[in-house]
C-alpha cells in the first residue's frame, strides 16, 4: 500500500510538471503560501502545495479570490486609470496661479543726418541696448501682482550728451484688483475646485465598478461552493442507486425479485449518472468563471488547474441582520453613489456662484510704484550745451543701479477701469442654466438616496426570505429522509414497491440540493446586503488608496527557476 501511495504521488508530480513548465500561474498562486526566506530552511512545503500535489486541486478561499482579482483582473487594471487621468487633469488648471518670469533683450543701431545743431553731430549715430526682466502672478483673490525691471544703454557721437554711454534703469511694481466681476477665490479657483471634485467623482465611479466586480466574484465563489457540494450530493445519490442495483441483482439471482425491477433500477442509475455529468460540467464552468476574474492572461495551464472552494456557506444562526432604519443609515453614509451625487452638487454650486459673479460690471483698480536710476560716463561742460568740456566723470551701470535702489527717484500711479454691460442677456441666461442644473443635481441626489433605500429594503427582504427557505429546506430534507426510511422498511416487509423507494431516494437527493441552494442563496443575499449598505470593501478589507495605485507586472525568472 505504501508503494502504491508513493507511485500515485510521483505520478501526480510528473503530470503537473509540464503544466508548471508551461506557465507561472500555479507558481504565482502557491507563492502566497510559501514561507519567508528567513524560515524557509526550517519549514517544509506549504499545506496548499501539498494538497495540490496530492489531489491535483488548488483549495482557494474567498480572500484568495479577492486578492488575486485585485492584482490580476483586467477590468480593474483598466478602470483604475480613469481616476489618475482626472488627477492629472486637475493639475493642469493650477497653471492659472503659477508665477511667470520673462526676459527680453534688444540691440539697435541707427545712423541719420542731423537736421538740427542740437543733435550735437552732423551725422548722428546711436547704439541702444534694451534689457528687461518681468515677474507676474495671479492670486486666488483675483489680484494680479507684478514687477518689471528695465535697463537701457545708449551711446552716440553727439557732443551734447550729458551721459555717454548712458544707463537708464527702471523698476515698476504693479498690483491690479478685480472689485466686482472676477473677484474672489470662488471665481479664480473655479476650474481647480471643479477638477478636484471631478477627480473624486472618478474615484467613486471606480469604487462602484470595483464593488460590482467584487460582488460578482463573491457570488461566483459561492456558485463554486454550491457546484462542488452539489456534485457530492449527486455522487452520493448515484452510489446509493448503485448499491440498490447491486442488492436487486442479488435478489434476482436468489429468486426473490423480478428481473423487471432490475431494469427499473438500471434506468434510475443511468438518470442519476446523467445528473452527475451535468453537475461535473457545472463545477467546471463555475471554476472557469473565477479563473477569468483572477487572471490577466490566456494561459491554458490556468484553465487546466482545478480549483476547490475551501469555505462553507454562512450559517444563518450566527449572522446579525440590522434593522431597516440602521441599514439605510449605514448605506447613506457609505454608498459611493451618494458621495458622487454630493460632489456633483458641489460643482453645480461653484458654477452657480461663478455665473452669478459674471453678471456684475467689470471694475478694476490698478496701482503702480516706479523706481528710476541713471548712470554712465558723465561729461560736464562750461556754459551748458555746446560748451567746452570741463570734467569727465567715469561711470557705468553700477551708478544706475545704485541710484535705482536708493529710492531717491520714484513715482506712483493709480488707475481704474469700469465696464458696464448693456443688455446682459448672455450672462443672465448662463446664470439661469446654472441654477437649473443645480436643481437637477439636487433632484438626482434625492432620487439616488431613495433608490438606495429601496435597494436596502429589497436586500433585507431577500436575506429574510432565504433564511426562512433554509428552515423549510432543512425540514423538507428531514422529512424526505424519514419517508425514505419508512418506504425502505415497507419495501423490506413486502408492503411497498421498488418504484417508491427509488422515488424517495431522488426526493432525498433533491431535498439536499434544495437545502444547499437555500444556504448558498442566503450567503449570496448577504453579499447583496453588504453592497446595498456600501460595506463590500470594508468587509473584504479592501483599501481604496492602495487599490487606486497602478500594479506593474514583474517577473523573477531566477526565483521561479530555483523554485522549480
Amino acid at each position: 500500500m505504501k508503494r502504491k501511495s508513493i507511485y500515485a504521488i510521483l505520478a501526480l508530480v510528473f503530470a503537473v510538471a509540464p503544466l508548471r513548465a508551461q506557465s507561472n500561474w500555479v507558481d504565482d498562486f502557491l507563492k502566497r503560501y510559501q514561507p519567508s526566506a528567513q524560515t524557509a530552511a526550517n519549514s517544509g512545503p506549504s499545506t496548499t502545495a501539498v494538497q495540490f500535489l496530492q489531489s491535483g486541486e488548488l483549495p482557494v478561499t474567498l480572500t484568495d479570490i479577492v486578492n488575486l482579482m485585485l492584482d490580476k483582473n483586467l477590468d480593474i487594471r483598466s478602470n483604475r486609470l480613469a481616476p489618475r487621468s482626472s488627477y492629472f487633469q486637475s493639475l493642469v488648471f493650477h497653471r492659472v496661479l503659477q508665477p511667470s518670469i520673462s526676459f527680453t533683450g534688444a540691440v539697435n543701431r541707427n545712423t541719420s543726418a542731423s537736421t538740427s545743431q542740437l543733435n550735437g553731430a552732423a551725422v548722428l549715430s546711436q547704439l541702444t541696448h534694451n534689457f528687461s526682466a518681468a515677474f507676474a502672478q495671479n492670486l486666488p483673490t483675483g489680484t494680479t501682482v507684478g514687477a518689471t525691471m528695465t535697463m537701457n544703454r545708449q551711446s552716440s557721437n553727439s557732443n551734447n550728451s550729458t551721459f555717454n554711454p548712458s544707463y537708464t534703469g527702471r523698476v515698476i511694481y504693479s498690483a491690479s484688483q478685480h472689485l466686482l466681476r472676477d473677484r474672489g477665490r470662488v471665481v479664480t479657483l473655479r476650474q481647480i475646485e471643479q477638477a478636484k471634485n471631478n477627480e473624486k467623482i472618478s474615484e467613486t465611479q471606480f469604487e462602484t465598478q470595483l464593488i460590482s466586480l467584487l460582488v460578482t466574484a463573491q457570488k461566483a465563489y459561492w456558485d463554486l461552493v454550491f457546484a462542488g457540494e452539489d456534485l457530492k450530493v449527486k455522487q452520493r445519490s448515484l452510489d446509493l442507486a448503485q448499491r440498490t442495483l447491486d442488492e436487486n441483482r442479488m435478489k434476482v439471482e436468489i429468486g426473490t425479485m423480478a428481473p423487471i425491477d432490475v431494469v427499473q433500477t438500471q434506468s434510475d442509475v443511468a438518470s442519476r449518472r446523467e445528473q452527475l455529468v451535468v453537475s461535473t460540467y457545472n463545477t467546471t464552468a463555475a471554476e472557469d468563471q473565477i479563473k477569468k476574474m483572477i487572471s490577466s492572461d490566456n494561459d491554458p495551464a490556468m484553465f487546466l488547474t482545478k480549483l476547490r472552494a475551501a469555505e462553507s456557506p454562512k450559517d444563518p444562526l450566527g449572522i446579525d441582520i440590522p434593522t431597516l432604519q440602521e441599514a439605510i443609515k449605514v448605506a447613506l453614509e457609505n454608498r459611493p453613489e451618494i458621495r458622487q451625487a454630493e460632489f456633483d452638487l458641489k460643482n453645480k454650486d461653484i458654477d452657480l456662484a461663478y455665473t452669478k459673479n459674471q453678471k456684475l460690471p467689470l471694475f478694476d483698480v490698478t496701482a503702480t510704484y516706479t523706481q528710476n536710476g541713471t548712470g554712465g560716463t558723465q561729461t560736464i561742460r562750461t556754459g551748458g550745451i555746446g560748451g567746452q568740456v570741463q570734467n569727465v566723470i567715469p561711470g557705468g551701470i553700477g551708478n544706475a543701479l545704485n541710484q535705482l535702489f536708493s529710492y531717491d527717484y520714484g513715482g506712483y500711479g493709480v488707475s481704474f477701469s469700469l465696464v458696464i454691460p448693456l443688455g446682459n442677456k448672455a450672462a443672465e441666461a448662463d446664470y439661469s442654466r446654472a441654477l437649473n442644473e443645480k436643481d437637477l443635481s439636487n433632484a438626482k441626489l434625492t432620487s439616488t438616496a431613495q433608490q438606495i433605500a429601496l435597494e436596502v429594503r429589497n436586500a433585507l427582504t431577500q436575506v429574510e426570505m432565504n433564511r426562512a427557505r433554509i428552515e423549510t429546506a432543512q425540514t423538507s430534507k428531514d422529512l424526505a429522509g424519514r419517508r425514505l426510511e419508512a418506504e425502505q422498511t415497507k419495501f423490506n416487509l413486502g408492503t411497498s414497491t421498488l418504484r417508491f423507494v427509488l422515488e424517495e431516494q431522488r426526493n432525498v437527493a433533491q431535498a439536499e440540493t434544495n437545502e444547499l441552494q437555500a444556504t448558498v442563496n442566503f450567503t449570496k443575499s448577504l453579499v447583496d446586503l453588504d453592497r446595498a449598505m456600501g460595506l463590500t470593501l470594508k468587509k473584504n478589507n479592501v483599501e481604496m488608496e492602495k487599490t487606486l495605485q497602478p500594479v506593474y507586472a514583474t517577473t523573477q525568472p531566477a526565483v521561479v527557476a530555483s523554485e522549480r
